[in-house]
C-alpha cells in the first residue's frame, strides 16, 4: 500500500486551488475523475488520512474544472464578434459558432492539456451531489476527528435533505460524547445562500435596514450562480438524445432543449437554501423585501418589490399586500416592476413556451409524432403580460354585513354552509382554483393553514376585510391551489 501510495503521489503537484501542474511531453493529468476514484479506493482499503485527502483535493479541481471551463465560454463569447448583417444571416451564424467552438478548443487545450472530456458523466454528477462527504465522514470518524465528520456528513445532507442513512449517520453523531451544534456546518454553502439567510435573521430581528442590504445583494449573487450554472450547462451535452443518424435539424433540436431545460433549471437547484426549497427564488428574495422597505418607510421600494414578486408568482397573500399598500399610498404606478425583472421574467417565460412546444409537439410515442396542428408552424410569440389585471376593486363587494353576520354564527346552520357554498363562487370567480378551507372566530392569533391563503374578516366592523395569513377575530378562509407553476 505504501508504496502504491507513493507511485500515485508521485504524479500529484501540490498546488494551491487555481494552480496547474505543468505537464511534461506524454504526461497525464490528474483530475478530480482520478482523485474521486482514488478517495474511493483509499475508503475501501480503510486508509482513512488518504481517503480524506483525495476527496479534498477531487471536491477542490472540480470546483477548479467548472470555474475554468466557465472562464473559457465567457472568454470565447466576449471574443467573437456577432454576426450581424441581414443577408446570408445563416452562414455568418454558423461561422460565428464555429469561431466561438476554435476559441473554446484552443481554451481548454490551455486549461486541461489533452484531457479535455470527463470521461464519465456519472462522476460529474456525484461531484454536483456532494458525494464525497458521504465518504469522507466516516474516513474523519475513524480518525477521531468529530467535528470534521460531522460537518462533512451535515454537507451531504444539506445537498440530499431525503437520504435516510446520512440522516442516521448524523443523528448517532449528535449522540457521541463530545457533540454539539456547532459542528452542524454547511461546508459548501454558496454567497447567495449565507446572504439570505443572513436576511431572514435580519428579519426575524427587525433590522430593516440590513434585511434590505442582505437580500438586495443575495438576489445579485443568485443572479450571477444562475448564469454560472446556465453556462456549465453548455457543457453537459445528453447523448441519450440521439438515436440513429437523425437530420441535423433533428439533432440540433433535441439537444438545444436539452441544455435549454438545463439551464431553466438552474434557479430551481438554487431555491434549496440551507436544505429547504424556498420556492420561487427569485419571488422569495421580494416576499421580505417588500415588507422590510415597508418598515422603513420606502413606500415606492415596497411596492416596487411587491410588482417584481408578481411577475414570477401570482400568490393571492402578495396580491393581498398590492392591495393594502395601494389602498395606502393610493398611486398605482408605484407598482411597475423593475426593468431588469421584466428582463429575466420574459426570458425564463420564453424559455417556457419553447420547452413546452418540444414536449409536447417534439415527442414520440409508440412510434408516432402528436397530430399536427394549426400553430406548429408559427413563430414562438414573443408578446408578453407584465401587466396585474387581476380586478382589486370587485374584493369589496363579495360580502354584504348581513352575508357577515351569518359566517359569525355560533353553530353550524344550513343558511351557513349555503352561503359558504355562494361565497366560494364568487370567490372561484376570482381565484378559478380555490376552495374553502375553514370558518372560525377567535381573540387569539392565527394562522391559515395553506401556503396560498385567501382570507376574509366577518367582523362587523371590517365585513369583508382582505386580511393576511395571519389574523385574529372571526374570518373565513379559502386556500388557492393551481397547477405547478414554472
Amino acid at each position: 500500500m505504501t508504496l502504491l501510495l507513493f507511485s500515485i503521489l508521485s504524479i500529484i503537484c501540490i498546488l494551491p486551488r487555481g494552480s496547474y501542474c505543468q505537464q511534461t511531453s506524454g504526461e497525464k493529468r490528474v483530475t478530480f475523475e482520478d482523485y474521486y476514484q482514488f478517495g474511493k479506493n483509499e475508503y475501501t482499503d480503510k486508509n482513512w488520512p488518504d481517503c480524506v485527502a483525495f476527496m479534498k483535493r477531487a471536491i477542490d479541481d472540480f470546483k477548479q474544472y467548472q470555474d475554468d471551463t466557465v472562464s473559457c465560454r465567457k472568454k470565447c463569447n466576449r471574443q467573437v464578434k456577432t454576426a450581424t448583417s441581414s443577408e446570408s444571416l445563416k452562414i455568418l451564424k454558423f461561422h460565428e459558432t464555429s469561431e466561438i467552438a476554435l476559441c473554446l478548443l484552443r481554451c481548454r487545450k490551455d486549461m486541461f492539456g489533452d484531457h479535455q472530456t470527463i470521461r464519465k458523466m456519472s462522476t460529474y454528477h456525484d461531484m454536483e451531489e456532494r458525494k464525497p462527504y458521504q465518504y469522507m465522514h466516516i474516513c474523519y470518524y475513524h480518525q477521531g476527528e468529530l467535528a470534521m465528520a460531522v460537518q462533512s456528513a451535515y454537507t451531504f445532507l444539506v445537498a440530499n435533505p431525503d437520504d435516510k442513512d446520512i440522516m442516521q449517520s448524523l443523528n448517532w453523531y449528535m449522540e457521541r460524547d463530545g457533540y454539539s451544534d456547532e459542528m452542524l456546518i454547511d461546508m459548501e454553502r454558496k454567497d447567495q445562500e449565507a446572504k439570505f439567510m443572513n436576511g431572514v435573521a435580519a428579519y426575524d430581528e427587525q433590522d430593516w435596514g440590513r434585511c434590505v442590504h442582505e437580500f438586495e445583494s443575495a438576489l445579485e449573487k443568485s443572479i450571477i450562480q444562475d448564469e454560472k450554472c446556465r453556462i456549465l450547462c453548455q457543457d453537459k451535452i445528453d447523448w441519450s438524445v440521439v438515436n440513429g443518424n437523425p437530420e441535423i435539424d433533428i439533432l440540433l433540436a433535441s439537444m438545444r432543449a436539452n441544455v435549454l431545460r438545463c439551464e431553466h433549471n438552474c434557479l430551481y437547484k438554487l431555491a434549496r437554501i440551507n436544505g429547504f426549497y424556498v420556492g420561487n427564488l427569485i419571488a422569495a428574495h421580494f416576499e421580505y423585501l417588500h415588507f422590510c422597505h415597508f418598515k422603513l418607510k420606502r413606500g415606492a421600494e415596497a411596492a416596487q418589490a411587491v410588482a417584481n414578486y408578481l411577475l414570477f408568482d401570482d400568490n393571492p397573500l402578495m396580491k393581498r399586500n398590492k392591495y393594502f399598500y395601494g389602498k395606502q399610498y393610493k398611486k398605482p404606478e408605484l407598482f411597475t416592476p423593475s426593468p431588469e425583472m421584466v428582463q429575466i421574467y420574459e426570458k425564463r417565460e420564453l424559455e417556457s413556451r419553447y420547452l413546452s412546444f418540444m414536449e409536447t409537439r417534439f415527442v414520440i410515442k409508440d412510434g408516432e409524432l402528436p397530430p399536427e396542428q394549426a400553430d406548429d408552424h408559427n413563430p414562438l410569440s414573443t408578446d408578453f403580460h407584465t401587466d396585474d389585471n387581476f380586478p382589486y376593486a370587485e374584493i369589496k363587494n363579495l360580502m354584504t354585513s348581513p352575508e357577515c353576520k351569518i359566517l359569525r354564527a355560533e353553530f353550524e346552520t344550513t343558511e351557513r354552509d349555503a352561503f359558504v357554498k355562494e361565497l366560494e363562487r364568487r370567490v372561484k370567480n376570482l381565484w378559478p382554483h380555490s376552495k374553502f378551507s375553514s370558518v372560525s372566530c377567535g381573540k387569539h392569533v392565527r394562522e391559515a393553514k395553506c401556503k396560498r391563503a385567501i382570507v376574509f374578516s366577518s367582523e362587523p366592523n371590517d365585513c369583508g376585510e382582505w386580511l393576511g395569513k395571519w389574523f385574529t377575530g372571526c374570518v373565513v378562509v379559502f386556500c388557492d391551489e393551481p397547477e405547478e407553476m414554472e
